[in-house]
C-alpha cells in the first residue's frame, strides 16, 4: 500500500488507539485494521518490544518509548505523508510518554 498524503481526504485526520498486548504477534491484524480504516495516526500501548528491537510497518513511521527492560512500552504510528516531528519529554521518572507535533494546514 503506497503512502498518500492525509490531505487526500480533505481535512479529516483519522486517529486510533490500540492496546497491542504484544504488537509483534498481532502485526498482521494491526496492518489490516489500519488499512481497512484509513488510519493516519495510531497510538499503541502495551507493545512489549525490547529496547533496540526493530518494528516497522509499510507506509508508517514508528516512534517509540521502550522500557529499559522488556515490558509494556508505547508507540505512535504516523502515516508517511503526514508532517510530524517528535517532541522530547525530559525528566519523566514515573510516567511513560511518546509525543508528536502534527503539522496541520502548514501550522
Amino acid at each position: 500500500m503506497a503512502a498518500r498524503p492525509w490531505t487526500d481526504r480533505g481535512k479529516t485526520l483519522r486517529l486510533a488507539c490500540w492496546n497491542a498486548d504484544g504488537v509483534r504477534s498481532r502485526k498482521l491484524e494491526l496492518e489490516h485494521f489500519l488499512a481497512q480504516n484509513g488510519v493516519d495516526i495510531c497510538l499503541l500501548s502495551e507493545t512489549y518490544l525490547n529496547p533496540g528491537e526493530a518494528f516497522r510497518l509499510a507506509s508508517y513511521d514508528c516512534h517509540r518509548t521502550d522500557r529499559p527492560i522488556a515490558g509494556a512500552g508505547k508507540a505512535i504510528l504516523v502515516r508517511r505523508g503526514v508532517t510530524h516531528h517528535p517532541v522530547p519529554v525530559p525528566g519523566l521518572t514515573q510516567l511513560e510518554a511518546t509525543t508528536m507535533q502534527i503539522v496541520l494546514a502548514s501550522r
